[in-house]
């Protein structure tokens, strides 16, 4: 799998693979991470595993995942959700989920994972706690 590396206008890397983007952002106390696009089989192994362990050894304690603009995810992607939480968890760091949309939702839901994550609807809501 190949990946393009672009810097966007405030200096931050932009990863791309296929149909899935990752952009990081700094907030107060913790740092975001947006998923766009596809968390898929094939859209990038590891890539947002890789991504949330490079926050982790810079030493950021809370990472929240924003879906917000993530269009699809599969059991490839939502198990890469799953390491990235046990992770951060082996790090004592605190991994949240936030603006998750309804289809990936659902599929949390039915697969019980919504219980094993910290889900909020804002990131504003996640910063708070």
């Amino acid at each position: 799998m190949f990946y393009i590396l672009s810097w966007l206008q405030n200096g931050r890397k932009l990863m791309s693979a296929n149909r899935l983007e990752l952009r990081e952002r700094e907030l107060e106390g913790a740092v975001a991470v947006d998923v766009i696009g596809e968390l898929t089989v094939g859209t990038g192994h590891d890539v947002l595993l890789d991504k949330v362990r490079k926050q982790i050894e810079s030493g950021h304690k809370l990472l929240l995942i924003n879906l917000s603009q993530c269009r699809r995810a599969d059991s490839a992607g939502l198990g890469e959700l799953v390491t990235c939480l046990v992770t951060a968890a082996r790090h004592d760091a605190v991994l949240r989920l936030t603006n998750i949309p309804q289809p990936i939702r659902g599929l949390m839901k039915m697969t019980n994972l919504l219980k094993a994550f910290e889900v909020f609807e804002t990131e504003e809501e996640a910063l708070k706690v």
